[in-house]
């Protein structure tokens, strides 16, 4: 496999947003503002973070013995000792999440994992610490819709979904039942002549006997165990969260405010809030997720259902504190309250939501967590591969492309995009002439705007009917385009990674983590080359 860093120009995409001004450009949002995502870790982090502690070492121990113990998690020899780590005082972690998908998830979640694993080894080989990667399986989500569906290269015959209905349930307890097996066994068929297959079909199997949530644990388990990945079910973790939730029964009208003010502030930083202020706290009871928003006296489920007295919730928190789960706003601090963790590895829409929760982490007496932006890449491998090593095209004009037309090589000396070009130079000659004088009426002003877009969109219109008319050339820049954008989404969270495994096994996976490691803080988007 060979790895390219692309240019930044890719990210100026429009799947990517919001964009913020940088140095007189646009930019993606988390390239603009340094203070969203780390750029660099000292030992001196590392040596706070050791100094502080957690709330109860003992019991985070023997909460993720018991994950393993009650999902029947694959235990290798690496994680294994991983779990003993953090029963010791000053062991930090990566830790990482997200809600389990089908079929192991799409690649974003992988590379989330492959992350963690590389910035754990990245702080024990410079700083002397050891340091644990976490995968936090959020199974308390209840929205089975967002994760129900896995996606692979092959147009509608390669979607596989769950067959679960709608509903509130946590996602840790809808079973992989004969209808949900069937699936699996679809799409281990579907795979079947790969040359590794039987890994693949391993790795599917796992769900088998589990829950959603508890299979998806399993086959990341299996996959990543054996870098010393560590998981955990924070549903075994309540107990030791009371604290933080009580303050958030107590007092949820100053909780809200403090919500809002972080809203304000990101919508002062030019960005548009990612999560509404409103209480990050879930009541679970009868199988049902179900979300609680304040009253006068107390709390009640969101959308005019039943209401509970504040003391009534509070003797709950202390008899049952499984009753209660946290939402996206208070999910990274209880994990930072529980986990010795030195950075939380994360995507866009984290360092989105983890910039707003500042006044909010005061509020509660945790430290923001410290995000780190996760490995981003695209695959191209088998017949994308193969055309755009046909197009002869560098990694610059990837980056830059925004269409497939723009991946073909056109000769810039065409008749029609001179004598374009040409109307351009002199409207801009014009404008420049004009820079000094005294502004004219808005009525000329929009129609010299107006004639710029124009010859914008001609010029953009003569390229595409140009590449189009090399019909070599345009097969191979719309079957590389449809790898690299499928759909015209990002891969990365539109397609799944088992597909990869089954054409070319798991060494691919140790290079990844070698090549996070050299800068385990680069905001470079990877291409990834799999060769044949």
């Amino acid at each position: 496999m060979k790895i390219h860093d692309l240019p930044l120009q890719w990210y100026e995409r429009p799947q990517y947003r919001p964009l913020l001004p940088a140095q007189g450009e646009g930019r993606w949002f988390i390239l603009s503002r340094e203070e969203l995502a780390l750029r660099r870790l000292d030992a001196a982090d590392c040596e706070s973070r050791a100094s502080g502690g957690v709330a109860d070492r003992a019991g985070l121990a023997a909460a993720i013995e018991n994950t393993y113990e009650d999902w029947g998690l694959p235990r290798a020899p690496e994680a294994a000792a991983g779990i003993e780590r953090l029963g010791r005082d000053e062991t930090l972690c990566v830790v990482t999440g997200q809600q389990p998908g089908f079929l192991g998830g799409p690649l974003y979640v992988l590379y989330k994992a492959l992350t963690s694993i590389a910035l754990a080894r990245w702080v024990e080989e410079r700083y002397g610490r050891a340091c644990v990667p976490v995968f936090w399986v959020a199974g308390e989500d209840h929205d089975i819709d967002e994760v129900r569906t896995a996606r692979f290269p092959g147009g509608e015959s390669a979607v596989f979904s769950l067959p679960h209905p709608a509903g509130r349930a946590p996602l840790s307890s809808l079973p992989i039942d004969p209808a949900s097996e069937a699936v699996i066994e679809e799409f281990i068929s579907h795979v079947s002549s790969r040359p590794h297959s039987d890994t693949v079909g391993e790795l599917a199997g796992q769900y088998r006997g589990r829950t959603v949530a508890s299979g998806f644990a399993a086959l990341l388990a299996s996959l990543l165990g054996g870098h010393g990945l560590v998981f955990i079910d924070p549903e075994k973790l309540r107990p030791l969260s009371r604290p933080l939730v009580r303050q958030c029964i107590e007092r949820p009208a100053e909780l809200i405010e403090r919500l809002e003010d972080g809203s304000r502030e990101l919508e002062d930083a030019g960005l548009k809030p990612f999560v509404s202020s409103r209480l990050p706290l879930f009541l679970v009871r009868d199988g049902r997720r179900d979300h609680l928003a304040p009253t006068e006296n107390g709390l009640a489920i969101d959308g005019g259902g039943p209401r509970f007295d504040r003391q009534e919730l509070l003797e709950e928190l202390e008899e049952n504190p499984g009753s209660f789960s946290p939402g996206a706003l208070l999910r990274p601090l209880i994990q930072d309250y529980l986990l010795p963790s030195v950075a939380t590895v994360g995507g866009p829409a984290e360092a989105g939501y983890f910039s707003q929760m500042g006044p909010f982490s005061k509020w509660l007496g945790v430290e923001k967590p410290r995000l780190v932006l996760r490995f981003q890449g695209t695959t191209l491998a088998g017949e994308g591969r193969r055309a755009w090593s046909e197009l002869n095209a560098d990694t610059g004009r990837l980056a830059a492309a925004l269409c497939p037309e723009d991946l073909v090589d056109l000769d810039e000396d065409h008749g029609e995009l001179e004598e374009v070009r040409g109307i351009r130079e002199r409207l801009a000659s014009l404008d420049e002439a004009r820079a000094g004088e005294r502004t004219g009426s808005r009525g000329l002003e929009r129609g010299r705007r107006t004639a710029r877009e124009s010859l914008a969109r001609l010029e953009n219109r003569i390229r595409k009917l140009r590449a189009r008319g090399d019909a070599d050339a345009w097969k191979n820049a719309s079957s590389c385009w449809e790898e690299l954008l499928p759909g015209g989404k990002l891969q990365e969270r539109r397609w799944g990674y088992l597909h990869l495994i089954a054409d070319h096994g798991t060494d691919w996976l140790e290079r990844i983590i070698e090549e996070i490691g050299k800068d385990p803080f680069s905001l470079s988007h990877r291409l990834l080359e799999f060769e044949s």
